[in-house]
């Protein structure tokens, strides 16, 4: 497991992205109350989006917020990226001792859904979100939750070496 004396990569290499870590989060400074680190998302040289990873095992990670988080900037939305980044990011989930990494998305995110299963993720069901959770407040009130393998070598869109 990663501890907080051995930190993640500071960059990640991959098909057609890099990762650089921006932000790396001690659960105090958190804004999910647990370890977490975001990098960016590089494409091109540019900064395409971002993307998290969260060291959190309870319910709120496992069915409603997700191990992993990402957003793609709108001019490189479309490319493939978000995946690339997911796949990218398993080796360092694996680090932190997940087998299994959790990611959720809403049910109007198409985009999204589609990513998750380009890069092959299981759908596994859909979840309520209670109404002490803060995406409640904002109209929410469905999440999807897609399981995916960390330290699988066989995703879709993996390049075996």
């Amino acid at each position: 497991m990663l501890s907080l004396s051995t930190p993640p990569l500071a960059e990640v290499r991959a098909d057609r992205v890099s990762l650089v870590l921006h932000t790396a989060y001690h659960a105090a400074n958190s804004p999910w109350g647990v370890r977490a680190w975001r990098w960016h998302i590089m494409a091109d040289g540019k900064r395409a989006g971002t993307i998290s990873l969260r060291d959190g095992h309870s319910h709120v990670f496992t069915h409603l917020l997700g191990h992993i988080g990402f957003a793609v900037d709108a001019p490189f939305r479309g490319q493939g990226l978000a995946g690339l980044a997911v796949l990218a990011l398993l080796p360092e989930a694996a680090r932190l001792g997940l087998d299994t990494v959790w990611i959720t998305t809403t049910p109007d995110n198409a985009a999204c859904r589609r990513t998750l299963e380009r890069i092959g993720c299981t759908f596994v069901e859909a979840v309520p979100i209670p109404p002490w959770y803060a995406t409640y407040g904002k109209g929410e009130r469905t999440k999807l939750r897609y399981r995916l393998a960390a330290g699988s070598e066989s995703h879709p869109g993996r390049r075996n070496e």
